[in-house]
């Protein structure tokens, strides 16, 4: 009995404690505004936002979901931005287009008075087809890119999260 009473308690603040870790874990994957002093993204539902991931990237997220079909280890979309410094957006490209890969689009256009060119291509990466979309957009000598890379086979939903992320990318 007098295990009892301390044994509950233990319980109910391990019931607790998990239930706070749970809510705090689903809303990291909540729509979300990130906000940077060089840009703007709107994160879908479904995206975590990685803080002091990899250093390459001034932004980085992934989708919580990951493929079907012989892709279970492979998450289904990641997103990133990387910032290049003294470069022009037409040698950007040029690197994107010679990457290799099947191009889909290419095409440019100006929002907010800054130009920017977006590169979408299919690649092969496993024997797994990726559609990998790039916007990028330059000021100052620097230019920043926006990268997306999805398993192509996915569903409409979940490509219109995608794009939705991707066209709201705009430098401040």
């Amino acid at each position: 009995m007098e295990l009892l009473i301390p044994g509950l308690i233990l319980v109910a603040l391990m019931i607790y404690a998990s239930t706070r870790i749970k809510r705090s874990a689903a809303r990291a994957f909540e729509a979300e505004t990130i906000e940077t002093d060089e840009f703007c993204i709107e994160k879908p539902d479904g995206f975590l936002n990685v803080i002091s991931g990899d250093p390459r990237f001034v932004f980085e997220a992934y989708s919580k979901d990951f493929g079907r079909d012989g892709t279970e280890n492979i998450r289904r979309a990641t997103a990133n931005v990387v910032q290049k410094n003294n470069v022009t957006v037409e040698g950007v490209a040029a690197e994107l287009l010679k990457s290799g890969g099947e191009v889909v689009d290419d095409r440019s256009e100006k929002i907010s008075g800054i130009n920017y060119r977006m590169i979408e291509h299919i690649v092969t990466e496993h024997d797994v087809d990726f559609r990998v979309k790039s916007k990028l957009a330059e000021r100052d000598g620097n230019v920043f890119i926006f990268t997306t890379k999805s398993i192509a086979e996915t569903t409409p939903e979940f490509m219109r999260n995608i794009e939705t992320m991707f066209d709201s990318f705009e430098l401040k």
